[in-house]
């Protein structure tokens, strides 16, 4: 995991990267979908970090890993 501490036009924020070497995703929009999981899980990871950030952007290639990068801005 990598975090960076922003500050952008007046505001600040916190960036946070988390990377994988696993298998990567192959069907993002399922695996964005609440309720889908790929084992014991609840379903809720990805779509419910989703909705907690500002940005979110999710970087995947089958068998190289996955990245996931969200941004949260302060109010």
């Amino acid at each position: 995991m990598t975090a960076l501490l922003l500050e952008e036009r007046g505001r600040r924020g916190v960036r946070l990267a988390f990377a994988d070497r696993g298998p990567g995703i192959a069907d993002v929009d399922l695996a964005l979908t609440d309720g889908w999981t790929s084992g014991t899980g609840m379903g809720l990871g990805l779509s419910g970090s989703k909705r907690l950030v500002d940005d979110f952007v999710l970087d995947t290639t089958p068998g190289a890993g996955t990245t996931v990068t969200v941004t949260k801005w302060g109010r």
